[in-house]
Parts: C-alpha cells; sequence; structure tokens
C-alpha cells in the first residue's frame, strides 16, 4: 500500500500521521507541494537558509 505524506502547516515536516510528531496537536495536510530530506542540517545551507534544524522531511510549500 502507498504511503501518503502529510505535512505539518506550523513547521513543514513530512509524516504519514495526522498529528504532527514535533507538535502534537497541530493539523497535517495532504496540500503540500515539493519536499526537502535534510540528513545533517549542520552542513546544509539550504537548512540554514530555510530555519531547518532537525534532520528529516520538509515540505516546500504548505497550504494553509
Amino acid at each position: 500500500m502507498k504511503v501518503q505524506y502529510r505535512a505539518c502547516k506550523k513547521c513543514k515536516r513530512l509524516t504519514p500521521e495526522k498529528t504532527c510528531p514535533v507538535h502534537g496537536d497541530e493539523k497535517t495536510t495532504t496540500e503540500w507541494f515539493g519536499f526537502l530530506l535534510i540528513t545533517e542540517p549542520e552542513l546544509s545551507a539550504i537548512a540554514k537558509r530555510t530555519g531547518i534544524t532537525e534532520p528529516g522531511m520538509y515540505a516546500i510549500k504548505v497550504r494553509q
């Protein structure tokens, strides 16, 4: 079965869950576009520019 990822509306982290694993009560949405895979945020120029400090998958754009 194909996993459908959802994006947190606050931090843009991608997860298959209906709530964000970081914020808990924050709602997630299926309305997102593109993604970043950050493995070493301390060495990544893109992570620094976007303010990402934790490794993971992040949506580029999330519809609020």
